[in-house]
């Protein structure tokens, strides 16, 4: 769903203002056989921490959200909690499939404030693209995310912190399992940079910084096209295509990727 004024989650247009970062819903993609995802099904974003009792009204009782999925590890979640919904059933399944020795994960926001040194930034990075290549596979938590989808007893929402890798990820391979084109799937993943850029822009501004740094910090708090490029080719590497990916990770045969189709397109 591409930004605009009418996007009812910015509150620019009508409805609420989400206090969830890159929040939005997955829609308005043709697939391969012309069908379209639907509005208000699929919903991805980040943390449900700073919510109101108004937006989550609105989350539960007009978007009719009744799974949500966090893959945070436990710190994290622990951290900064999700609101907890009275009606949405919650589950917090870890997608990240590398991990550091510390398994303390990262917290972008903290060490870019702290003052990041280059060095530190390249093992950062390196971590990610790691995780990148890592995540489509043997992954408890997606797996449990295409579960939730064929059950369809009721919209999702599926976040990590930002919503952008872990999150990014999970959404690319929501919309490849659908027969969508590889590059809108791509697209998809990209908007995060939009959706965060002026939380992004803030940060730098509060951090009165310039140039090399302020490029630095970026290149954690969005999301790059070549980050998704090294899942995209993994699962190439691996496998003859999607089918046999889909069928072989997810168990997603291609009579279940229909039904998936069959829900949530038109």
């Amino acid at each position: 769903m591409a930004l605009d004024d009418t996007n009812p989650y910015t509150g620019k247009g009508h409805g609420i203002n989400m206090d969830i970062r890159n929040f939005r819903d997955m829609s308005g993609y043709k697939n391969r056989n012309g069908k379209v995802m639907k509005k208000n099904m699929i919903f991805r974003g980040g943390a449900l921490n700073r919510m109101t009792r108004e937006q989550a009204d609105y989350f539960e009782n007009t978007l009719s959200i009744r799974h949500i999925l966090d893959f945070r590890d436990e710190k994290e979640a622990e951290m900064a909690k999700d609101y907890p919904f009275p009606i949405a059933e919650y589950e917090r399944i870890g997608a990240l499939r590398v991990r550091r020795p510390d398994n303390n994960g990262f917290s972008f926001k903290k060490i870019i404030k702290n003052g990041m040194q280059p060095s530190q930034l390249s093992y950062i990075l390196e971590y990610l693209k790691e995780g990148y290549k890592t995540m489509a596979f043997g992954n408890p938590a997606y797996q449990r995310l295409f579960s939730l989808l064929l059950e369809n007893s009721g919209n999702i929402y599926f976040h990590c912190t930002s919503g952008k890798d872990r999150t990014g990820v999970a959404g690319f391979l929501v919309m490849m399992a659908m027969d969508m084109e590889e590059e809108d799937a791509v697209k998809e993943y990209l908007l995060s940079n939009q959706y965060l850029k002026q939380e992004t822009d803030n940060l730098v501004g509060q951090l009165n910084i310039s140039g090399e740094y302020k490029q630095m910090c970026e290149s954690l708090l969005g999301v790059r096209e070549d980050f998704i490029r090294l899942s995209i080719h993994s699962i190439q590497r691996k496998y003859a295509g999607y089918d046999e990916f889909f069928e072989s990770e997810y168990g997603l045969d291609r009579e279940k990727r229909n039904r998936l189709a069959e829900i949530y397109c038109e």
